[in-house]
């Protein structure tokens, strides 16, 4: 067998590396590099949303361990490689307004039977 052949052979399995390398591996590793500097950078009063999804403002710092305010007196710890992302102070969301309880709609009853007066 001459020797190009082992070569032409292995060609495809290399370049199909590469491909992935560029389009999947060093993407992924870049944006990994940027969450770990986010989580370097947090401080006390910074808003963050966690990859559960709850959003707060930084009440605390530990080296493993956020405190989140979540709201008003409402503190949890979160472990810190938790935190998704890092959000603008005025992207903050408005507090909800308070809702109304609205009283349940009675049903209505059905119209009486009248009883047959021919009895």
């Amino acid at each position: 067998m001459p020797q190009g052949a082992d070569l032409a052979g292995i060609l495809p399995l290399v370049l199909i590396f590469v491909v992935m390398y560029f389009l999947i591996i060093r993407p992924q590793n870049k944006k990994a590099k940027q969450h770990r500097e986010m989580l370097g950078q947090l401080q006390k009063g910074d808003l963050v949303v966690t990859n559960g999804g709850l959003m707060g403002t930084i009440h605390g710092v530990d080296e493993k361990v956020l405190h989140l305010e979540i709201a008003k007196d409402v503190v949890v710890a979160v472990s810190r490689p938790m935190v998704a992302t890092k959000l603008d102070p005025g992207a903050a969301p408005k507090a909800p307004k308070a809702v109304k309880k609205e009283t349940a709609a009675k049903p209505k009853k059905a119209p009486a039977k009248k009883a047959d007066a021919k009895k």
